[in-house]
């Protein structure tokens, strides 16, 4: 379905300097799965997600490798080949809903403009099925809702609103970039419970990208986990919660509090801050945090060990 093949992308810099945000990643989405890409703020996360949707900011471009849709190199399409790919069989949930929606057209304006830019329907049916995704998103009144702004909505709901304008679409792999980091415990909860539902009934694959640990351990089958624009760990959702390899990823998970007295669980805030991607350590990125370096870490870079079902960018595993 979706493939990356060493994808490497640059952000270009005043003064002729570039900084590397995605550095050699690889890894594949397979048809019905939901993968999770988990890191810390400055991981490359998002940019990662950016760059298969072609939607870079004007000073960043991909340097090398390859996205593959369907065995076709997206990298290779044109503008105009992208933007029927787009919505249609790609589609991306944006963190921030209030940023994504356009705060001078209306609701309705903007859904029907999706819908006509996909789909040869008139207002009426354009509207209709507009109205069908609002009620299917759980918005109450959605003929009200449809006719104001959102800035007349809430946070939770604006985010409804956007699920309903990506899947209206019904892509075959949604990429939902921290679709719920600006929302309450209870709002969050009931976002991720109408992902699921709308992705079994869709049948759609999802990149769930997230810092949350909690999120990806409930809603992936799959979990990759990046570290300065490298995934570090990969492996099934299961298999990293229970028994984590790589020093990042064990420390991520010590670094989730558990809200139970009866569990003895010692809470370890991970140490140290992310590196400047304008400064990146030699070596293995991670040594200047990591409790288990060896010798070798702080000169060379680690390769890709596979290591009971789970791929480890460690030299513990050499």
């Amino acid at each position: 379905m979706l493939e990356l093949k060493k994808l490497r992308t640059l952000f270009e810099l005043s003064g002729g300097k570039t900084v590397t945000a995605v550095d050699g990643v690889s890894f594949e989405i397979k048809p019905g799965e939901v993968v999770g890409l988990v890191g810390e703020s400055g991981s490359g996360k998002s940019v990662t997600a950016l760059s298969i949707m072609g939607l870079l900011a004007a000073n960043s471009r991909v340097e090398s490798g390859e996205i593959l849709w369907d065995g076709r190199n997206l990298l290779e399409l044109t503008l105009s080949e992208l933007r029927k790919l787009r919505g249609r069989d790609i589609a991306l949930i944006f963190q921030n809903p209030l940023a994504a929606l356009n705060p001078v057209f209306t609701i309705g304006n903007q859904m029907v403009e999706t819908i006509q830019e996909h789909f040869s329907l008139d207002y009426k049916k354009s509207k209709d099925l507009a109205l069908s995704w609002l009620k299917k998103v759980n918005i109450p009144d959605p003929e009200a809702r449809f006719d104001q702004y959102p800035h007349e909505c809430s946070l939770g709901m604006c985010q409804r609103i956007m699920i309903a304008i990506t899947l209206v679409m019904k892509p075959r792999l949604l990429i939902a970039d921290e679709p719920t980091a600006s929302l309450d415990v209870t709002i969050q909860a009931q976002i991720l419970h109408l992902l699921a539902e709308l992705k079994d009934e869709l049948d759609m694959s999802v990149l769930l990208v997230s810092h949350d640990m909690g999120v990806v351990a409930q809603q992936c089958d799959r979990v990759m986990v990046m570290y300065l624009g490298q995934i570090v760990e990969e492996g099934p959702t299961d298999k990293i919660f229970a028994d984590p390899k790589h020093p990042y990823t064990k420390a991520l998970l010590r670094a989730i509090p558990v809200p139970d007295p009866s569990k003895k669980h010692a809470f370890e805030p991970l140490a140290g801050d992310i590196p400047s991607p304008l400064n990146i350590p030699s070596g293995c990125s991670f040594h200047p945090r990591c409790s288990e370096k060896l010798p070798g870490c702080e000169s060379q870079s680690p390769g890709i060990y596979s290591v009971q079902g789970c791929r480890v960018a460690c030299h513990l595993f050499k």
